[in-house]
């Protein structure tokens, strides 16, 4: 099968994005997918979408493009109101911003997912491709609400019907899996525990760092490659993966993050808005 590299959540950050390319290109993928929130946030949401477009194979809307397209007012916060609508300002004019909020409003939520062979691409989750996050919830719950969460996880992945399936929307390099399959996971002590989820019947596993998978040709799984642009694991790298189907093996690529935030801190947008997009990029959440 075709070997990818599968990118997310790039949010406007083309810092992290030129610096995740540079790495793919040495990776050599066949073919290369990009699932969905490639805009908002950040200070080059215009340049990344070209970029993205100019690039990858597979493009997803997630649910900031959806956002942009279809308004809900409702669906997101203060600040990230206020930072679409900046965003939007930069878009106009961009036959490729033109031609994907054409898509999202004719095909709904099927802009926000690809099947080809085994796989399937999704920004979300497979129930709700735009908006349901693919995490066991907050980890203060792992252990008191274990059986729950743990339910929760296995309603998540049977709903994926393809055998390997890939999301974003989380911002966190993740694989859930049965535990039956526990053995494709590392022993040493390079997980992430603050929010690896085990529980009976489900493993949402965390890597610290850069991790390679092995033995998942004939295993059903849900993995998340991680965000491009806004980390939230605790890690400011930027996070990507690649699957050649059998072997996934996550990324993280250090970038100027400085020039990033510096940047969004010179946008014409309130103080606090700036401030917390700009200062969350060194501290990866």
């Amino acid at each position: 099968m075709a070997s990818w590299a599968i990118l997310s959540d790039v949010h406007g950050n083309l810092e992290a994005l030129e610096a995740v390319l540079r790495r793919v290109e040495r990776a050599r993928p066949d073919r290369i997918a990009v699932l969905g929130d490639t805009i908002n946030y950040g200070p080059n949401p215009r340049e990344c979408l070209e970029l993205v477009a100019r690039t990858a194979d597979v493009i997803l809307a997630g649910n900031h493009e959806k956002e942009a397209a279809v308004p809900e007012p409702d669906e997101l916060e203060s600040d990230g109101r206020e930072m679409l609508e900046w965003t939007l300002s930069q878009l106009q004019g961009s036959e490729t911003w033109a031609q994907l909020a054409r898509v999202i409003v004719e095909r709904g939520e099927a802009s926000a997912q690809h099947r080809e062979g085994t796989l399937h691409f999704v920004h979300a989750s497979a129930a709700k491709p735009f908006v349901q996050y693919v995490w066991p919830g907050h980890p203060h719950h792992h252990l008191h609400l274990n059986p729950q969460l743990d339910r929760y996880l296995v309603e998540i992945l049977e709903a994926f019907p393809h055998r390997h399936s890939f999301v974003g929307h989380t911002h966190t390099p993740a694989l859930l899996t049965a535990s039956e399959n526990r053995e494709i996971f590392p022993i040493a002590h390079d997980w992430n525990r603050r929010l690896t989820f085990i529980g009976p019947e489900t493993i949402f596993y965390v890597p610290l760092g850069e991790r390679r998978l092995d033995g998942l040709e004939h295993l059903k799984f849900v993995a998340n490659p991680g965000s491009v642009g806004q980390p939230r694991d605790g890690n400011p790298a930027a996070s990507w993966a690649f699957f050649d189907g059998d072997s996934l093996e996550f990324y993280r690529e250090p970038y100027d993050h400085q020039t990033t935030a510096e940047k969004i801190a010179r946008l014409p947008l309130s103080a606090e808005t700036t401030r917390f997009f700009s200062s969350r990029l060194a501290k990866g959440e």
